[in-house]
């Protein structure tokens, strides 16, 4: 599912007649924030080179391909009804640092046409005010300083950020003309699609609608170059429930890659945040969020509450990969009502890239290139008759799909599951046992009869390996278990198609498969990763 779609925001202003940074994520509101215009408001005149609040890319963050200066303000969503969004700190005159890094913290309010902003002035000149930088919401429509020289060598802007909680929506950056506050023509987004910085964002990647690239509806115009005098950083609301963030701009540059992102390296694996809802809705059971492994890599963590996603609730925190169940209301019966998870891979809907860690983790490979597949994943919790599994699912496809062209494993997949409950078993039938990696396992094989989006036909074949007996972590090898499947050819059940070493793994997922949602409160994942070789 995607969150976060939708029109284009106006916000905050700052400095020399401010920069009207707008988001990109609703459906046209005004947004409000920023600082003084031109005449910097009252407070006099300071003693320092710069106001409080300011900051130069060259002084500041040693860049030297271009030097950008100005104010640093924020701003949100003005004409949403009901809006309780909120960015904090309001602006940075009270930082004691000048450039950084500069956090800023809150909740989107529920509702697509929703917004918070932490935006930069790229070539605005100081006015000898104080108070030049402070935040004055009245600034919010006003023209910008004048625009920025963009190096013609330049083909994109590398940011360095980071997340302390990740919103679960999207995060998108934007560029702007001076009158982006008015004309929605003269400002272009594009979603950052990592989940930490140094990130790299081309300039061909800006459309004045980006919430649409990669789907049937209108993009907008393309980035082609026009004068900017402002670099904005935004998160957009979704209908799911309130969004929260916390996200640190550390610094950004015009150039060529992300190695040109100032500043030094961000922590990994820390990354937290809450997904689901209390209150039953499509977009909050389907809720996903991009983080960092302790290995540095990008991973998708999902709330994925599928069997009844308008009539249950489930609601998990999560930090860096690991996450909770706090709650979930599902019932299943033959199949589990959700699968909680992290993954890599392109399961579903990719949200532009967000929810693709492909780049990363060098799927999809042919098995038969294959060397090693080493992960690791643990757990523990859970309560009652511990109605729920615990287990990788693991996808294969004939060839290389397309990101987001499917919403299962197309031609078969496989399964490991470290514990199994009493009351329910895998698809199909117990074929063989098999000594893998030190363990003992109950080898199921079965067809998957059902089939979706971008898949092969019914009877691709599921192929479970249950601990046995249970444990409570592993790390293992993942290769090993799809070398077994590939040699075994274990075709029972009406399976109309076996394992080929030709086959591509494409998603690797590790989470809870659950029955009965009120066992699994307190059910916890310890992490999962894996390096695919």
């Amino acid at each position: 599912m995607t969150s976060g779609a939708g029109g284009s925001h106006t916000g905050g202003t700052t400095g020399a007649g401010g920069s009207n940074p707008t988001g990109a994520g609703g459906s046209n509101p005004t947004g409000a924030g920023g600082s003084n215009p031109g005449s910097g408001g009252a407070g006099g005149a300071f003693t320092g080179a710069n106001p409080p609040g300011y900051y130069s890319s060259t002084t500041d963050w040693n860049v030297s391909s271009v030097d950008w200066h100005g104010c640093v303000w924020t701003g949100k969503d003005s004409t949403v009804t009901g809006s309780t969004t909120t960015v904090m700190p309001q602006d940075f005159t009270a930082a004691t640092k000048e450039g950084g890094p500069y956090e800023v913290s809150g909740t989107v309010y529920n509702d697509y046409n929703a917004v918070a902003m932490l935006g930069f002035n790229l070539n605005e000149a100081a006015t000898g005010n104080s108070q030049q930088c402070k935040y004055n919401a009245a600034a919010a429509t006003q023209a910008g300083p004048p625009a920025a020289t963009v190096p013609s060598s330049a083909t994109g802007i590398a940011v360095n950020w980071t997340a302390k909680v990740a919103p679960p929506t999207s995060f998108r950056i934007q560029i702007q003309g001076t009158d982006g506050a008015t004309n929605a023509n003269h400002r272009w987004c594009a979603t950052i699609t990592d989940a930490s910085g140094p990130s790299f964002v081309p300039f061909t990647s800006f459309y004045t609608q980006c919430w649409n690239v990669g789907t049937t509806m209108s993009t907008g115009t393309q980035y082609a170059g026009d004068a900017i005098d402002a670099v904005v950083f935004l998160v957009p609301g979704t209908v799911a429930k309130l969004a929260p963030y916390d996200f640190t701009i550390v610094g950004f540059a015009p150039g060529t890659s992300a190695k040109d992102a100032p500043g030094g390296a961000v922590a990994c694996g820390t990354t937290m945040g809450t997904l689901g809802s209390t209150t039953a809705s499509m977009a909050a059971s389907y809720q996903r969020a991009a983080v960092t492994g302790k290995d540095c890599k990008k991973y998708i963590v999902q709330n994925n509450n599928w069997g009844n996603p308008t009539g249950s609730t489930q609601l998990i925190n999560y930090t860096g990969t690991g996450f909770t169940v706090q709650s979930s209301s599902g019932s299943g019966s033959g199949a589990p009502a959700s699968f909680p998870s992290t993954y890599v891979g392109a399961n579903g809907d990719v949200a532009g890239g967000t929810y693709n860690t492909w780049s990363d983790t060098g799927l999809p490979k042919q098995i038969s290139s294959m060397t090693s597949a080493m992960t690791s994943f643990g757990y523990s919790g859970g309560t009652g008759g511990k109605n729920f599994n615990v287990t990788y699912d693991v996808w294969f496809a004939k060839s290389p799909p397309t990101a987001g062209s499917y919403n299962d494993a197309i031609s078969g997949f496989i399964m490991v599951w470290l514990y199994k409950p009493a009351n329910n078993q895998p698809i199909g039938t117990k074929v063989r046992t098999a000594t893998i990696g030190g363990h003992t396992f109950d080898v199921w094989a079965g067809p998957r009869n059902t089939t979706s989006t971008g898949t092969d036909g019914s009877g691709r074949p599921v192929i479970s390996y249950v601990a046995n007996p249970a444990v409570t972590s592993l790390s293992f090898d993942l290769k090993n278990f799809i070398d077994d499947a590939v040699t075994a050819k274990d075709s029972a059940n009406g399976i109309s198609q076996t394992f080929s070493n030709t086959w591509y793994l494409t998603d690797v997922f590790a989470g809870f498969e659950i029955w009965t949602g009120s066992d699994a409160a307190g059910l916890t994942s310890t992490g999962f990763d894996i390096a695919v070789k």
